[in-house]
């Protein structure tokens, strides 16, 4: 009986919704109800909330589904119980800016090579929570700073100084310009501080906007309205790289995260195989 409910309720959390469970296992919805609010009990935990709009795993249910969905798979799979027809989600979160350069064609890829996979991608600068906002993998740029992280690095990334052609013009960035001439340019900045090799942290004088996406930093700097720093792979359609005497950006590492603890599903594992050989 504990493997039955055990399997109910990985349908449940794959889902995230009893009654598509119940539509794929064929069962009534309220028995689904019954035998999850049993599981439950039996294990004296609460696996999800629910509302009116939403289910969601609780993170002792998250701990569960990362426990024993892919024994249920494996055993589903011995006894022929599962169709290829039901993909298996991922559920992901990256930086914006990163899933229109190199994350998302990459994710796209895996997908067309492995159609028993969904992807379920959110794209924020914000980092969610890996067991409140049910997220199986993250993309981060390091330095990372939660310890209860595991982390595989996937790739650098190399920054440059970079603004629009017209604004290299007026501003006489042709050619390599000082610490001391760049520090008083109108300045296009995020949060993320202007930190060089060596450790020193730049400060512009004259902060002209800040903003947080690259995407739109990159656009502010595509029309002339000051100068900022990018992802180099970013520098393109009339943003023009410049180069400042002493003084070059630090580069930054992408990573795969996921918390400490988790037994990862082996699609999850072969995704993070395919994106750091990419």
């Amino acid at each position: 009986m504990i493997y039955n409910d055990l399997a109910l309720f990985t349908a449940v959390a794959r889902h995230l919704s009893f009654s598509a469970a119940a539509d794929q296992l064929g069962i009534p919805l309220s028995r689904v109800s019954r035998r999850i609010g049993a599981l439950e009990d039996h294990l004296g935990i609460r696996l999800f909330e629910r509302t009116t709009r939403q289910v969601r795993l609780t993170q002792e249910g998250r701990q569960l589904m990362d426990r024993c969905q892919e024994p249920i798979d494996s055993l589903q799979d011995i006894a022929g119980l599962a169709g290829d027809s039901t993909p298996q989600t991922i559920r992901l979160t990256a930086p914006p800016a990163a899933v229109h350069s190199r994350i998302g064609p990459r994710l796209l890829d895996f997908a067309a090579r492995n159609p028993s996979v969904k992807l379920d991608l959110t794209a924020t600068n914000a980092k969610l929570d890996f067991f409140r906002d049910n997220i199986d993998l993250a993309f981060r740029v390091g330095p990372l700073q939660d310890s209860g992280l595991m982390a595989r690095k996937l790739w650098t990334l190399t920054y440059a100084f970079c603004a629009g052609a017209a604004f290299c013009r007026d501003h006489d960035l042709s050619t390599p310009a000082t610490v001391a001439h760049l520090l008083t340019l109108p300045a296009l900045v995020s949060r993320q501080p202007w930190q060089i090799k060596g450790g020193e942290t730049l400060k512009p004088k004259v902060i002209a906007h800040q903003i947080d996406t690259l995407d739109l930093l990159a656009e502010a700097a595509r029309r002339n309205m000051g100068v900022t720093i990018l992802p180099r792979e970013m520098v393109t359609d009339g943003l023009q790289e410049i180069t400042v005497r002493d003084a070059c950006p630090v580069s930054r590492d992408m990573f795969a995260v996921y918390p400490s603890g988790r037994l990862l599903p082996a699609r999850v594992r072969n995704l993070i195989d395919f994106m750091a050989a990419g």
